[in-house]
């Protein structure tokens, strides 16, 4: 599934143009931003040896992509030395660039002196995590609790003229890239907190992986034999129902905003993932502000292990909270 649909076409040694045209999530009108930011990455990496790996990325989203057309991805190697690389690259629609994406690269197989007795060393535990047999499908939780109470979600959104519209977020949930398993207050938190308790939550904690391919897919998902694809996949799940996820630390219910876009995206990779067992992610709001607002992200394995930490900011636009709580 991903591989196909992050998969890119050389056309020369320092270019690219992806497989397929992107596609815009349920919803929304532009090209899902994890695919862009993902296929920036694999773009970095196709540039380098097979030595380096992915250490950071940031990412500004410029202009909106177009779902129906492909992207074309130009690399600038900004700099290759024995222990880093550093890319530049810039995501381009209709000769217009869409996305522009700085990524550093280390060489995991450059010999290093070995670590003293006294040297630094620390590794952030997870510490109380929700297990996994705690959390609820997605698509099962969103039928409960949306489409169930489709009469309260329509007076959010006037577009939403009956469950139908609601089709493609149950698909998505189902069949998608990317599975989740969700606590049982994500779509209403106030439901569960009490609207007037508590004005702002510290902390959400869910799961996620890339879906196992199936047998139809199996041989597509071979062709991938480049082990640093698993980064590849990991950014573009990094993206997935993050900044989405706003509403929850205000007590608010989710996908209550007028407007939403991703500003920037930032990664920071603390291992190679493994991005088809699940993966621990703990989510915090540590600002919000005259409309712009950031999320932070950490990763953790099965072994408690810190993967990852990703940063994002969002320009997201939504009614004062007394006016959404009423119609809600």
């Amino acid at each position: 599934m991903l591989p196909r649909l992050l998969a890119l076409i050389r056309t020369s040694e320092t270019k690219f143009v992806s497989a397929v045209p992107g596609h815009a999530p349920p919803g929304a009108k532009a090209t899902f931003g994890g695919t862009i930011v993902a296929q920036s990455l694999w773009a970095a990496i196709k540039t380098t040896s097979s030595s380096f790996e992915p250490a950071s990325l940031q990412c500004y989203f410029l202009v909106g992509g177009d779902p129906k057309e492909r992207i074309n991805y130009e690399v600038e190697l900004l700099r290759d030395g024995r222990n880093f690389a550093h890319r530049l690259v810039r995501a381009y629609q209709f000769k217009k660039v869409i996305c522009v994406t700085t990524i550093m690269l280390y060489n995991a197989q450059a010999s290093r002196p070995p670590p003293s007795d006294d040297s630094v060393s620390f590794l952030e535990n997870m510490g109380n995590f929700p297990e996994l047999t705690e959390m609820r499908p997605a698509a099962q939780l969103f039928e409960h609790k949306v489409v169930g109470n489709f009469d309260k979600y329509q007076h959010l959104h006037a577009s939403w003229k009956s469950p139908e519209v609601l089709k493609p977020f149950i698909k998505r949930f189902e069949s998608g890239a990317v599975e989740y398993r969700f606590p049982e207050d994500i779509f209403d938190s106030a439901e569960y907190r009490g609207k007037d308790k508590q004005q702002h939550l510290t902390k959400l904690d869910y799961y996620q992986r890339v879906r196992r391919p199936s047998s139809r897919h199996t041989e597509e998902s071979e062709e991938i034999n480049d082990p640093r694809f698993q980064y590849v996949q990991f950014a573009y799940l990094t993206d997935a129902y993050l900044l989405l996820c706003l509403p929850y630390f205000h007590l608010l219910p989710l996908y209550c905003h007028k407007f939403s876009v991703s500003l920037d995206h930032t990664i920071h990779f603390h291992k190679r993932p493994n991005v088809q067992e699940w993966l621990a992610l703990r989510v915090t709001n540590p600002r919000s502000q005259n409309g712009r607002h950031l999320v932070h992200g950490e990763y953790y394995d099965s072994n408690k292990e810190p993967v990852a930490s990703v940063t994002q900011e969002g320009l997201v636009i939504y009614d004062s909270p007394a006016k959404l709580r009423s119609r809600f």
